[in-house]
Order: structure tokens, then C-alpha cells, then sequence
């Protein structure tokens, strides 16, 4: 499929595009696009309101300045994303294999803790990637795009620092995303933060 900018998509059969203002919940679309992480946030989460969507793959140009804002919003939620999905030996591996050929598969997901979103811990969300010079490229179960993708922002971020380098582009490729936008939810206090970092 050829790539999309934000702001359009592919349903599955025919495809068409589709504005973000006439998105319904629950209905699946394949997406395929590049652009900046405030792009691809204010596209894809235009307000507080769960939606559900299918297949994600997305090609992000990364910034250096948006992690930062994130992680300051809550350094345990930051580090707790950290102790949940990175293993020091696994990080130990790939940072040999990058020495060696620049290019290494790295796995994640250590321990889950806490009570979830729905109060239920449930399985890893983040489960694989790979590294390619300045290239990282993620693989998810299930991508939440509120809290799930903004903290895990602060993880890769971390990788390009533990493997001394800065990525120019983050490959995201995750089998379903979605917004959760519960009132009352931690999503609630976020969201608008996240607006605010992202300057949309």
C-alpha cells in the first residue's frame, strides 16, 4: 500500500479517504502514513473520545524535544514503562550486536505491574523491534494513543540514549490502536498535556 499523509486513510474495501471530523468509533481502518509526532497525534486523536481503530503503520520523523515534556509529567509512570518493558541484559545483547553490524532485533517485556486501564493487567503491549543505525521500528500488540503512545515516547528515547545514538525516524507497526477516553481515567488529565507539549 503506498503511503498516506495524516489527515487521510484506507478503509479495507474500497479505499477511500476519510476525514478525521467523520471517524466512528468501533469501525477499523488500515493506516498507512508518515509525518511528525504532533501531526500524527492531533490526526489520530482529535479530542477526548475512545475510538478504535485496526491495523496500524505509521513512519514518524522523531523529535528530541517532546520526550523530555512527557517524562517531567510523571517520572514514575516514565519508569515504570522502563522496569516493565526493558531488560538489562537483553539491552546488553543489542548493544553488542549494533557494535558489531549496526543493525539487531530487541525484544521486550519484562513484568507487568499495576491495575491496567479497565483494572485488569493485562498482556504486553510493546513486544518487539528492531534497530537499524538510526532507524527503530516497533512492533505492537495493542498501541493506546493517549497514555500507551506518549509514555513510550520516554522509551525510546531512552534507547537512542543507551545506544548512543538518535533516531531519525520511529517505524510503528502495531495489529490494532486505539484511544481510551474514560472520564475520570489518568487519559482525562493527560490528553491536554500532551496537546500542550505537542503545540496542537
Amino acid at each position: 500500500m503506498a503511503s498516506l499523509k495524516f489527515g487521510s486513510r484506507h478503509t479495507k474495501a474500497p479505499a477511500k479517504a476519510t476525514s478525521a471530523s467523520s471517524l466512528e468509533s468501533g469501525k477499523t481502518f488500515l493506516l498507512n502514513c508518515s509525518g511528525t509526532i504532533p501531526q500524527f497525534f492531533s490526526t489520530y486523536v482529535p479530542r477526548y473520545e475512545s475510538i478504535n481503530y485496526g491495523p496500524l503503520v505509521v513512519k514518524l520523523s522523531w523529535s528530541d524535544r517532546y520526550a523530555p515534556a512527557i517524562r517531567a509529567i510523571s517520572p514514575k509512570r516514565s519508569a515504570n514503562r522502563q522496569d516493565a518493558y526493558l531488560d538489562a541484559d537483553e539491552l546488553g545483547r543489542v548493544y553488542m550486536k549494533l557494535a558489531e553490524k549496526r543493525e539487531a532485533s530487541i525484544r521486550f517485556g519484562v513484568e507487568k505491574k499495576g491495575h491496567g486501564y479497565t483494572g485488569k493487567r493485562g498482556d504486553f503491549c510493546l513486544v518487539g523491534g528492531v534497530v537499524r543505525r538510526k532507524e527503530l521500528t516497533v512492533f505492537y500488540r495493542s498501541l493506546e494513543l493517549i497514555g500507551g503512545f506518549g509514555y513510550d515516547l520516554t522509551l525510546f528515547d531512552y534507547l537512542a540514549d543507551y545506544f548512543e545514538t538518535r533516531w531519525e525516524h520511529v517505524h510503528i507497526l502495531a495489529t490494532k490502536a486505539f484511544v481510551f477516553a474514560l472520564k475520570g481515567n489518568s487519559n482525562e488529565k493527560l490528553y491536554p498535556r500532551l496537546r500542550e507539549i505537542f503545540h496542537v
